[in-house]
């Protein structure tokens, strides 16, 4: 195995992006068929925007991956891991030095160690030969990564694809073309929607909402906030606010739901004053008392008078009845402990915001393809596709993408399936069509 790592530093200011998975830089990707007997696996990671607690380490560790080749005992697909590369912050690094000089190497093997500092941020180049086997055609290679902390505690993170291994050339001409044609999924509206609740505070009897009494300003606060997300971001567009008021179910029936009326209609005159909507944006309901809510509660929490109380629920159709039932168990004590603890979580406004993501040009989505991705429906991440032509590395990358994105729509694999065949990655073809074929029988 030719071992091959080249390592020099970059001096940068201090970054201020953490040290999370998703930042971490691995560019210029590898992995070819060198020889008749050897693979090579090339990367380089790039250290230059991170940051890293001085006792913490990262471990990355390159591994070739056949999802559609299992090894015949364990039937796990075959696989099999290249040396790792470890970057140690600072004391982290020292503490590695000590370990070394007490077993004449790492403990656990890896020797590929580099330090890292606010001040010395690596960029290593990765090179690895491995003897090349009959399952690595079409496999493709992954990294795996695990950050550790210095009592040797560890998180593994989420595996980042890397690239394919290219199918051994004595085998192209024996691989059919899937009989598939390539489709163009519809350009649906991009609806989408939230639900908060707020637990705003009346006096006795009222429902007039008073923005400056007791916890009130923060609730309100939230509120605007979570629509404020939506309503200041160019790419949404509200379509309606729907708000729905409950009450809890002590007291008569009758009174509770004028009341939960009254205090979800006062939240809407909160948001009309507030955002200038019109009736058409803003609908409004209630529950006049939140039976509901309390069942959930009593099966959440489990207490041990769950099941009376639950059984009551149940077996009374008269809400003023059912409250008089359970405020007699015990002589009272288990529905004073109900009033006092479960019953003001109750009363509560729900609110559901209904928006839409605008559509995009393919200029746009080139951007947001890029940046936002889950906001671009399946036919708008075909067309910048397109756009980039067929056969080009973006063109497969982004229709990759879109069968990732998308692992039930038909269409997204269907065309992920080909466009793998074009590209000779044929591991990953055989991969796609086995999940059509699974989709279909669903």
């Amino acid at each position: 195995m030719r071992k091959n790592y080249i390592l020099y530093m970059v001096m940068v200011a201090l970054a201020t992006v953490s040290a999370r998975a998703q930042e971490i830089s691995i560019k210029e990707t590898t992995a070819r068929k060198v020889s008749d007997d050897k693979v090579e696996v090339s990367f380089r990671i790039d250290c230059s925007d991170w940051q890293l607690s001085s006792r913490r380490q990262l471990t990355i560790t390159p591994v070739i991956v056949n999802y559609a080749d299992s090894d015949s005992i364990s039937g796990m697909p075959r696989l099999l891991a290249l040396p790792s590369v470890r970057m140690a912050g600072k004391n982290r690094y020292r503490m590695n030095e000590r370990r070394e000089k007490l077993y004449g190497s790492s403990p656990d093997g890896t020797s590929n160690v580099f330090r890292f500092s606010k001040k010395h941020r690596p960029v290593i180049e990765y090179s690895e030969t491995v003897p090349a086997e009959k399952w690595m055609s079409g496999a493709r290679v992954e990294v795996r990564r695990e950050w550790q902390g210095c009592a040797g505690c560890g998180e593994v993170l989420d595996v980042i694809f890397l690239a394919d291994v290219p199918l051994f050339e004595e085998e192209k001409d024996m691989v059919e073309r899937p009989h598939l044609e390539l489709m163009v999924a519809e350009a649906v509206e991009k609806r989408r929607s939230f639900t908060r609740s707020a637990y705003l505070n009346f006096k006795v009897g009222q429902s007039v909402l008073l923005a400056d009494y007791m916890n009130n300003p923060s609730e309100l606060a939230r509120i605007y906030s979570s629509i404020d997300s939506i309503r200041n971001d160019e790419i949404y567009r509200i379509d309606e606010i729907s708000i729905v008021g409950y009450s809890s179910p002590e007291g008569s029936y009758a009174s509770n739901a004028r009341l939960s009326e009254q205090r979800a209609r006062a939240l809407e005159r909160n948001l009309k004053q507030a955002y200038k909507l019109d009736d058409r944006t803003l609908r409004c309901s209630s529950v006049a008392e939140n039976w509901e809510g309390l069942a959930a509660w009593l099966e959440e929490y489990r207490p041990s008078y769950m099941q009376r109380v639950l059984d009551i629920i149940e077996q009374t159709p008269n809400p003023d009845a059912r409250d008089a039932k359970i405020r007699a168990i015990d002589g009272g004590k288990i529905y004073n402990a109900l009033l006092s603890e479960v019953y003001p979580g109750l009363r509560q406004v729900k609110y559901t915001v209904n928006y839409v993501i605008i559509p995009f040009t393919v200029e746009q989505g080139r951007e947001i393809i890029r940046t936002r991705p889950d906001k671009m429906n399946h036919n708008e991440m075909y067309r910048v596709a397109e756009s980039y032509g067929k056969g080009s590395e973006e063109y497969y990358r982004i229709i990759r993408m879109i069968a990732e994105r998308f692992p039930d729509d038909r269409i997204a694999i269907n065309n992920a399936a080909i466009v793998a065949w074009e590209m000779g990655d044929y591991g990953a073809m055989r991969m796609y069509l086995k999940r059509l074929e699974d989709l279909k029988a669903e």
